[in-house]
């Protein structure tokens, strides 16, 4: 299924500024399913992500203390 556009290309990540390669492979599960091409590099994505999941226990914690829950 890949296509003749489907070659690496380098793309700026949104955070860092640094150029990441989103690769022809990415490029096609990318559109298999349906997704946006990638703003953040892999590094940014993942500190995204921890710090997300850090702020998901943070609110948790505090419901449960204050007998709320969602």
């Amino acid at each position: 299924m890949e296509t003749q556009q489907d070659q690496d290309k380098e793309l700026v990540c949104q955070d860092c500024l640094s150029t990441f390669v989103w690769t022809a492979g990415e490029q096609m599960f990318f559109r298999m399913h349906d997704f946006a091409p990638p703003k953040r590099c892999k590094s940014c994505r993942a500190y995204l992500k921890r710090k997300l999941a850090e702020r998901d226990a943070e609110v948790k914690d505090w419901e449960t203390q204050h007998g709320k829950s969602r």
